[in-house]
């Protein structure tokens, strides 16, 4: 899409950010090269410490109480129907760059963000849709194909968009105030650093941009 560079440095910035929660399952069930004989729920596994552990589920199975990083043994006695697989990050990231291929009819800047998202660059790609509301039409209507559950938020950053795509729980009156309210957990900061912002009473984005940012950066990175 030519039309998409044009004026590109002149207009407001977007970014779409697309979050595929369900990608590793999504693809076995998506795919027709990955032939199903079981119709019941579906997980995925990998040994890990020591054990086979699930480290992907369907809706189906979380629906049950399933979830990554379960034993199998544990889920198979919770739910006998479970079908299983091995897991496959190799292929789970050809599926994503699939993904990538078939939203080139957006724009011409995709990026992957492995293991389970994408951004695009919509900065002068909008007016092709008739705007925002078009453009999301037309995005979750090629995603039928490729998934079973996503989320999808737009915003002047790409790391606003991930944010908001991965993070936002309810919808806001603005962009700024949408940021404001997500979880710390946004940051996708290390774990220990997430739990002392917690300790330190800061909760959501909009606790840390009313405190100064040097202290901020000193304590926490």
């Amino acid at each position: 899409r030519d039309d998409c560079a044009i004026g590109r440095a002149a207009v407001q910035r977007r970014f779409l950010a697309l979050w595929f929660p369900l990608l590793p399952t999504d693809r076995l069930l998506r795919d027709p090269r990955c032939a199903r004989q079981d119709d019941g729920p579906l997980v995925l596994i990998d040994r890990q410490r020591g054990a086979m552990r699930l480290t992907a589920c369907d809706a189906g199975a979380l629906s049950l109480g399933l979830s990554p990083g379960m034993a199998l043994a544990d889920a198979r006695a919770r739910v006998p129907e479970l079908v299983a697989a091995a897991a496959d990050p190799v292929a789970d990231a050809a599926w994503l760059e699939r993904i990538a291929d078939a939203c080139d009819r957006f724009t011409p800047l995709v990026e992957a963000e492995p293991p389970d998202g994408l951004v695009l660059d919509m900065t002068g790609c909008l007016h092709l849709f008739d705007g925002e509301p078009g453009l999301i039409l037309a995005v979750e209507a090629m995603l039928q194909r490729w998934a079973s559950r996503w989320r999808l938020a737009l915003a002047a950053t790409p790391e606003g968009a991930r944010a908001l795509a991965r993070f936002q729980s309810a919808p806001a009156t603005s962009e700024a105030a949408a940021l404001r309210r997500l979880p710390v957990a946004a940051l996708e900061a290390s774990a220990e650093a997430e739990r002392g912002l917690r300790r330190a009473g800061l909760k959501t984005l909009g606790d840390l941009a009313d405190r100064p940012a040097a202290p901020l950066a000193a304590r926490f990175g």
